[in-house]
């Protein structure tokens, strides 16, 4: 891909990663993308992501891409009262999230988290991308900026962790195969020129110890700050 794309996919762009969660659908998100899709399609269960979290996860911690809450419901927390923040475009999603999480009492912040962004001067322990990276437009170089402005906010040996599904490096069945062209031309996921070898590259690139682990279609990733 060009310099020039890789520096700038348009608002639209930008903006359909995050159309598709309306409320009706983060309803469903749980049943059909976590226990459904996941497993069967992806081939990698949810409990996979569920276990990156209670590897990983602080007792200040900011996830971005939330979807639904689901893995800071059920993760094993550091505290009993832990402080997360939650990032996200949509408001739905945060609406959605933070409800869920609301004896957490969570911050919420509407950002791109392709751009820098604030968070009223809040550090964390850890930072969630889980199922972010494949809906974020432009080629890896373009999306792995997101581990920079996610490590603004993460304290020295604070914890980055996530997982994505990409296109290349990883062993797709049919299914998948045919999902991924279908939710690349819905604009769900922008990821057609994802690859194993290059998000290894950007993780490397920034940390000294990481981890990539590959389960179906699907990377998961774990860096020290």
């Amino acid at each position: 891909m060009s310099e020039h794309a890789e520096a700038g996919p348009t608002r639209d762009r930008i903006l359909a990663g995050t159309a598709t969660y309306t409320r009706r659908w983060l309803s469903l998100y749980d049943l059909v993308v976590l226990g459904v899709i996941c497993r069967w399609v992806w081939r990698c269960d949810r409990a996979e992501m569920l276990a990156g979290y209670d590897r990983n996860i602080g007792a200040r911690h900011l996830d971005l891409g939330p979807g639904t809450g689901f893995f800071l419901d059920r993760c094993r927390h550091r505290s009993p009262s832990p402080q997360i923040a939650l990032v996200d475009l949509n408001p739905t999603v945060l609406t959605k999230a933070s409800t869920r999480l609301r004896r957490f009492g969570p911050d919420t912040f509407e950002r791109d988290v392709l751009s820098p962004f604030e968070l009223d001067g809040k550090r964390f322990d850890s930072a969630g991308l889980n199922f972010l990276l494949h809906c974020l437009p432009g080629g890896m170089a373009h999306k792995a900026k997101v581990f920079d402005h996610a490590r603004a906010h993460v304290v020295p040996g604070g914890r980055i962790f996530g997982s994505t599904v990409l296109a290349t490096g990883v062993a797709h069945g049919k299914r998948a195969r045919k999902l991924l062209d279908e939710l690349n031309e819905k604009g769900t996921f922008d990821n057609r020129g994802d690859a194993l070898a290059d998000l290894e590259a950007e993780l490397s690139a920034r940390f000294t110890d990481y981890r990539l682990t590959v389960r179906g279609s699907v990377a998961l990733f774990e860096a020290r700050v």
